[in-house]
């Protein structure tokens, strides 16, 4: 897919978002080799700094820069969204889940420290999310408990887990497109949809534009997704992607237009969202 063109300032500032949120993600485990528990941390470190796209941080500091706030208001619960979805790449690379033993060009997190630490690790990512947004000085009780609250719901078992669920209950099976759709828009779409209500609670977005939100996060969402299959198109797998039920340019036109969806949607809030939209192309017009 073509790229479009993008303002160097906007490219100044995503390159500048990702070096605050790679500090901010260091710092918040760092190495405690003299612990009785320090294999606890330094698997912590492995899996949440392996690199990766940070998409999910990314979104969340530009809704709510969008809206006025301040990057101190919005980069640690930017940092608790990641732990989640590092904690859910971790249990999905286990043995008993996709069995994957690479992520990210090296050895996944099960190969390094075993099936059990990397259980453990997954656990610890995920509670520690939540105990940063309790203790975020930044924000408001009211922002603190609405914050938690999205975050639970859409990694729960009506988001993330759900969609995994499905995820698990396909695999050697054959599915319809409600169900790859469900599963995408669950196990996918929920955590990029919460990076954009995460922005909107931080940010004070009024409620209209806080619903609309939500729905462009799952527009990129399933757009992003549909990429991804077409980007492991001629890989092996048990599973069914959006190629079971479209050709690749047909499946490429939708995400186009989930894509242009997002985008009419983004030109409706009551705010313009120039760093926004420039993640929204990059989730959708990539090569990896």
């Amino acid at each position: 897919m073509n790229k479009v063109l993008t303002t160097s300032a906007s490219e100044s500032l995503l390159e500048q978002s990702i070096e605050q949120i790679e500090k901010a993600l260091a710092s918040l485990i760092p190495p405690r080799e003299e612990a009785l528990h320090g294999l606890l941390f330094a698997s912590g470190r492995y899996a949440l700094l392996s690199g990766g796209k940070r998409l999910r941080p990314l979104l969340v500091l530009a809704t709510a820069d969008a809206y006025g706030a301040p990057l101190d208001n919005a980069l640690l619960p930017a940092c608790a969204l990641e732990l989640i979805h590092t904690y859910s790449l971790v249990h999905d690379d286990l043995p008993c889940m996709d069995d994957d033993d690479m992520r990210r060009g090296r050895p996944t997190v099960h190969k390094v420290y075993g099936e059990g630490h990397a259980v453990l690790t997954g656990d610890y990512l995920l509670t520690y999310a939540f105990q940063l947004l309790s203790e975020d000085k930044h924000l408001t009780p009211d922002q603190k408990l609405r914050l938690i609250r999205c975050l639970a719901y859409n990694a729960g078992a009506d988001g993330m887990i759900g969609g995994q669920v499905v995820d698990l209950l396909s695999t050697n099976k054959t599915i319809d497109w409600n169900t790859l759709k469900f599963m995408h828009l669950h196990k996918t779409a929920a955590l990029l949809a919460t990076a954009l209500e995460f922005g909107a609670i931080i940010g004070g977005a009024p409620p209209d534009d806080h619903h609309l939100l939500s729905d462009i996060g799952k527009n990129l969402g399933l757009a992003f997704q549909i990429i991804d299959d077409l980007l492991d198109a001629g890989e092996e797998s048990e599973k069914t992607t959006v190629l079971s039920f479209l050709s690749a340019p047909e499946a490429e036109a939708l995400a186009k237009t989930l894509y242009k969806t997002a985008c009419d949607q983004l030109k409706a809030l009551s705010v313009p969202t120039p760093h926004l939209s420039l993640l929204a192309q990059k989730l959708v017009f990539r090569s990896n």
